[in-house]
């Protein structure tokens, strides 16, 4: 008998290495031909079933069935993500306590630190904005890393790189620059790249040490590229310049979001265990609390005064 097995997450010949030890220790097989994204399977019927390689499949962390897995367009995900707020709770949950740990952070800044460092002369102008971009980084890498460890799944190796490498790459330019603007361009290299690096590795290891790497590399290339954005753009409209690398950052971060619903959540039987309130918002607060100290206390470049 033949059969065509849909397997979706395919992606490199070490993918289809996994497989074929798999399936060869399977009785029952007498041939195989893995393409793309399908396992052709010749297979003696009386010894097993299309669902048994099925399952034997799933086994090793690969999305499987007999019939072909349907891919919504962006336009029809966000559709049914308006729509479906059951099937997408821990979603709709994040963005939640996202917006909610943003404000306690903005209060945090106007607060506490406010009333502590306002006899510093010109505080809110020399500080204020980078607070903002502080804040904003922090939550929004933070959300990313909520969402993806919501989700208890075996991930596949291109996919895990991709994890560590968005999350060490985002986590050293964003934190980097931010830093890097009020304090220089050592300060801030060092504070993304171990930043970047340290949170990179530790995302992409969810599939073993490419991942790892990959997060590891993304960090430290990030981290340096960071400040370096900010001191060579210091004296030529920096200001306006960071909205619009801000919200571009921000989106990459979204984008990951929904690369982890379609390549991690769909089509799959996964354990959600998301991270409650109080842990991702001190984590956050400490985080925040954290690089504001450095910030105001860490060396500064001259060329910054």
């Amino acid at each position: 008998m033949n059969a065509t097995i849909y397997v979706p997450d395919i992606e490199c010949h070490s993918c289809v290495r996994v497989i074929e030890r798999k399936l060869h220790g399977l009785q029952g097989i007498e041939k195989l031909k893995i393409a793309s994204e399908a396992v052709d399977v010749e297979y003696d019927e009386a010894l097993v079933k299309p669902d048994n390689i099925v399952q034997m499949i799933r086994n090793s962390g690969f999305r499987a069935s007999t019939e072909p897995f349907d891919r919504k367009t962006m336009k029809e995900r966000l559709r049914d993500f308006r729509e479906n707020r059951v099937k997408y709770a821990i979603e709709w949950q994040g963005v939640k306590y996202t917006l909610i740990v943003f404000l306690l952070l903005a209060a945090f800044d106007l607060l506490l630190v406010g009333a502590f460092f306002r006899g510093i002369p010109g505080f809110w102008s020399r500080y204020g904005w980078w607070l903002f971009y502080l804040d904003l980084s922090v939550v929004t890498l933070g959300a990313a890393l909520w969402h993806f460890t919501a989700y208890r799944a075996k991930i596949t190796c291109m996919v895990g790189m991709m994890i560590g490498m968005i999350i060490g790459m985002q986590a050293g330019l964003m934190v980097g620059s931010v830093v890097g603007a009020v304090n220089g361009f050592f300060t801030g290299a060092m504070v993304g790249m171990l930043l970047g690096a340290v949170v990179g590795g530790i995302a992409g290891h969810c599939c073993g040490i490419m991942g790892t790497l990959q997060g590891m590399m993304a960090g430290l290339m990030g981290g340096t590229m960071g400040p370096m954005i900010s001191l060579m753009m210091f004296s030529n409209n920096l200001l306006i310049f960071m909205p619009f690398f801000m919200a571009l950052n921000v989106l990459i971060l979204a984008g990951f979001s929904y690369m982890i619903i379609e390549e991690v959540v769909e089509h799959r039987q996964v354990e959600r265990r998301p991270a409650d309130f109080q842990l991702f918002a001190s984590a956050s607060l400490i985080v925040t609390a954290g690089l504001t100290l450095l910030m105001l206390y860490a060396p500064k470049s001259a060329f910054l005064g």
